[in-house]
């Protein structure tokens, strides 16, 4: 066998083997690459001179901040869904609440607070509770402060 034929030969080899990996890895890549890009969808708020966006990231960070500074709770897990034309629909606030922590009055003031972060975010002039729907939920509870 001279050079040439020896290349295409090492060439053919390696195409077959890369051309079987990729079909056994390409699940693996996949998943690893959603996990890895994670798009936040954009929120249409409202300003005097016009719209503005703020990407839904944003808006669950500067929530879960807001939820911080209420006693007795933190935010495990928040998320929001916009409507077609992108304006903000529904935010959800899961807890972990300290035990013995009356729940009803916790969650008015998770929502209070969630709905005033959102308004200031987008620009809105009063809190939008009427607009979008806060919901709380109560995902567990803890005894040690320590762990809020």
């Amino acid at each position: 066998m001279n050079g040439e034929q020896l290349l295409t030969q090492a060439t053919r080899s390696l195409r077959e083997h890369t051309d079987a990996g990729w079909v056994a890895l390409r699940d693996d890549v996949v998943a690893a690459a959603v996990k890895a890009f994670r798009p936040s969808a954009p929120v249409r708020g409202r300003l005097p001179g016009g719209e503005l966006w703020v990407a839904s990231a944003v808006l669950v960070s500067r929530v879960r901040v807001a939820v911080a500074g209420v006693p007795d709770a933190a935010a495990l897990r928040i998320t929001c869904t916009t409507t077609a034309d992108d304006e903000l629909d529904r935010l959800t606030v899961e807890l972990v609440a300290l035990y013995g922590t009356p729940l009803v009055p916790l969650a008015a003031e998770v929502r209070r607070a969630a709905a005033a972060t959102v308004a200031r975010t987008l620009g809105l002039a009063d809190p939008p509770l009427d607009r979008v729907r806060v919901d709380v939920s109560v995902q567990d509870v803890t005894p040690d402060a320590r762990l809020l």
